[in-house]
């Protein structure tokens, strides 16, 4: 009788015990939506500090939040993909993949200024090594520009647009292979 009132106890207390071990061993977080590709910890001081300005809050309220965000992706990726010479490395792209690669996108820039979203993407050295030969600085350039033009044409004013600027720019070591 004590045998079969005490087996739930053992049970119950050998489950808590190795949860505990699995937690701490592997570091688990209590939240599923924390990316494990890019760990706070390992952003660079440039992608934690633009999110905020003493003068209006964070930089995401004052672009408009989410939508305006994926405004400026929407009208980025339509000049990128057209863009004589970085749209070549998206011919074939499905329209599967461009929607991913918008997601994470906006995903990005949006955890950057600050916002509520949570890039689960790679990182941008591993997203972008070996493409082509090597991505060149005018390529990068290019992506930079294609993003400046979607800002303007969605009248982000120049203190918010240079900040996103900042940001894309503090990429531009992990993405550019060859100068």
């Amino acid at each position: 009788m004590k045998m079969q009132n005490l087996f739930p106890k053992v049970f119950g207390l050998t489950l808590l015990c190795i949860t505990i071990m699995v937690v701490t061993i592997f570091r688990l977080s209590p939240s599923l939506a924390i990316s494990t590709t890019t760990p706070p910890d390992q952003l660079s001081a440039e992608e934690v500090t633009i999110a905020h300005n003493s003068a209006g809050g964070s930089l995401y309220n004052r672009l408009g939040g989410y939508n305006a965000i994926a405004a400026v992706i929407d009208d980025s990726a339509e000049k990128i993909f057209a863009d004589p010479l970085i749209g070549k490395y998206f011919i074939g792209l499905s329209t599967n993949s461009k929607q991913r690669l918008r997601e994470l996108l906006i995903a990005q820039f949006c955890q950057a200024a600050g916002g509520p979203c949570v890039y689960t993407g790679r990182t941008m050295k591993l997203s972008h090594t070996g493409i082509g030969e090597g991505l060149t600085n005018g390529e990068f350039y290019a992506f930079v520009n294609d993003i400046a033009l979607a800002l303007d044409k969605n009248g982000v004013k120049q203190p918010e647009k240079n900040q996103v600027l900042e940001f894309a720019n503090s990429l531009r070591d992990q993405i550019v292979e060859k100068l």
